[in-house]
């Protein structure tokens, strides 16, 4: 849900980071085509492991924390109809 003016600086740090490579696509030079390096691959690869801590620090159950997750993304769509999104 980020638009190009959020997603375009935010793609370029992760790009200056070696995590991801941008590259124009040679069928239509409009689509930018990301792709990880090594470095974002490790980096996915530990990401791994955060759900199961979110979970364990947050001494709750999953049912618990995927009914938070649903009344979160409810109040975002709420909020964005009376913003006009």
């Amino acid at each position: 849900m980020l638009d190009s003016g959020t997603l375009t600086p935010l793609l370029k740090r992760l790009e200056a980071a070696e995590l991801v490579r941008r590259t124009r696509s040679t069928e239509d030079e409009r689509q930018v085509l990301i792709a990880l390096t090594p470095k974002g691959q490790a980096l996915k690869e530990k990401a791994r492991a955060v759900p199961q801590a979110i979970l364990a620090a947050s001494n709750c159950s999953v049912a618990e924390l995927l009914a938070m997750k649903n009344e979160l993304v409810a109040l975002r769509d709420r909020l964005n109809v009376v913003l006009g999104e």
